[in-house]
């Protein structure tokens, strides 16, 4: 494990911070490249970027604030940095934050296009960058596996962890699975993203998919239960992902994808 990259005398960068920052200025290039090459830049979409950062730092730190009560009672009684590092995060708070930020932005400055789809290779792209971080840095990595490629860590690194469970042997390298996963995400959406006709709907699909992903990794992530056998994310994407396969459903029984598709049949048979 490698909690700390760089340390020069009383300064260190964490890894994950590191990684974090990171997964963002990609992203975001990314991101921004994506709206010049569509033409969808002016100075709008500036103030729509700005509320997504602040909704994905608010939903990340909102949706874990119950487990770490502990930490905003002492806000008065520890450094602001120490707290903040320590009050847990989300990478599905952030992304509900950040969508919801967007979402009242373009609402508020008359932004008119949907840049769902601007987003659609960053997000993956910044998620396996920012799960470098967490599989270099935190643990546990998973629950107890006897799989072949379970990965156990010295009692050192386990010790730094106030809470460990797992770290006696091989854990499942969660991590891993997810930087894989987006890892295909990534290249099937350079290879396919201009065949999805419905404009947001390339985004909605990898959400979905993505948040199908992450149900089942929950299993083996090490989270603590909170209801029937279900962590806490687990329950939200139970309250979350129907509503994108819904919202997808309605596009198709509606005709958008028939009617998305139209024009290019037309002009194969005038071909």
């Amino acid at each position: 494990m490698h909690p700390i990259l760089v340390e020069l005398g009383p300064w260190r960068i964490l890894t994950h911070d590191a990684f974090s920052v990171l997964a963002v200025v990609v992203g975001f290039a990314i991101y921004y490249r994506e709206l010049r090459r569509r033409g969808w830049l002016d100075g709008r979409i500036v103030g729509v970027s700005i509320a997504a950062v602040v909704g994905a730092l608010i939903g990340a730190r909102v949706i874990t604030a119950w487990e770490h009560v502990e930490y905003y009672r002492a806000l008065d009684g520890v450094p602001l940095t120490v707290a903040i590092e320590q009050s847990g995060k989300s990478l599905i708070g952030a992304l509900a934050g950040g969508y919801l930020g967007i979402a009242l932005a373009k609402r508020a400055t008359g932004y008119p296009h949907s840049t769902g789809d601007a987003y659609l290779l960053a997000i993956p792209v910044a998620t396996a960058i920012g799960r470098v971080g967490c599989f270099l840095s935190e643990l546990p990595l998973g629950t107890p596996t006897d799989l072949p490629w379970g990965i156990a860590v010295s009692p050192e690194a386990a010790a730094a962890f106030a809470r460990c469970p797992g770290c006696g042997g091989p854990m499942h390298p969660s991590m891993l699975y997810e930087i894989g996963f987006n890892v295909i995400a990534a290249l099937v959406i350079i290879r396919y993203r201009d065949r999805v006709p419905v404009p947001g709907d390339g985004l909605r699909l990898y959400l979905l998919a993505a948040g199908v992903f992450r149900f089942l990794v929950e299993f083996v992530r090490g989270n603590d239960v909170a209801w029937e056998g279900l962590t806490r994310p687990q329950l939200f994407l139970l309250a979350t992902v129907p509503l994108i396969a819904a919202r997808i459903v309605w596009q198709v029984r509606r005709g958008a994808y028939r009617d998305a598709m139209r024009p290019r049949e037309l002009q194969e048979t005038n071909r």
